[in-house]
């Protein structure tokens, strides 16, 4: 007897279901090893220097984002802005909430955050776009790029 899932027989779907579960585990095991490579990236003072922000402007123009400037590389750096506010941001990366608030702003304008409505302006959570992920991601590939050119030295 054959057994069934809906009217298709379990022989005709077998085939195609494991070719996308081995998929699905390698994707999950390789963001995974991305994720903790990420992690270990050192701070934003130590890697950051007027070269390695060039490098990443230069890759986000490649990826045609020409209309970024260099200051928004640092908040971009990861982990991101994603959930946090400009006052927590500011505070983790060492500058004014004001001036954070601004580069925020202009990252919404260029639709690669979304800032949550509301009158306190350092309340407002920003939220990555599919743009503002597939940036990070970006600058990501060129920090972990330069990081791993600055171990083999």
């Amino acid at each position: 007897m054959i057994a069934h899932i809906g009217n298709v027989p379990v022989e005709e779907w077998l085939p195609f279901l494991a070719p996308i579960v081995v998929l699905y585990v390698y994707g999950r095991h390789r963001y995974r090893r991305r994720r903790e490579a990420v992690e270990q990236l050192p701070a934003a003072s130590e890697l950051l220097d007027e070269d390695v922000v060039r490098r990443v402007v230069d890759r986000w123009a490649t990826a045609e984002h020409t209309e970024l400037s260099a200051d928004v590389v640092l908040l971009l750096y990861p982990p991101g802005p994603d959930g946090l506010t400009a006052a927590e941001l500011a505070s983790r990366i060492h500058r004014d909430p004001v001036a954070v608030e601004k580069l925020l702003e202009e990252l919404q304008e260029l639709g690669y955050l979304d800032l949550e409505e509301g009158d306190d302006l350092s309340g407002r959570r920003a939220s990555l776009t599919v743009d503002g992920h597939d940036l990070l991601g970006l600058a990501e590939d060129e920090l972990l790029s330069v990081a791993h050119l600055s171990r083999g030295k």
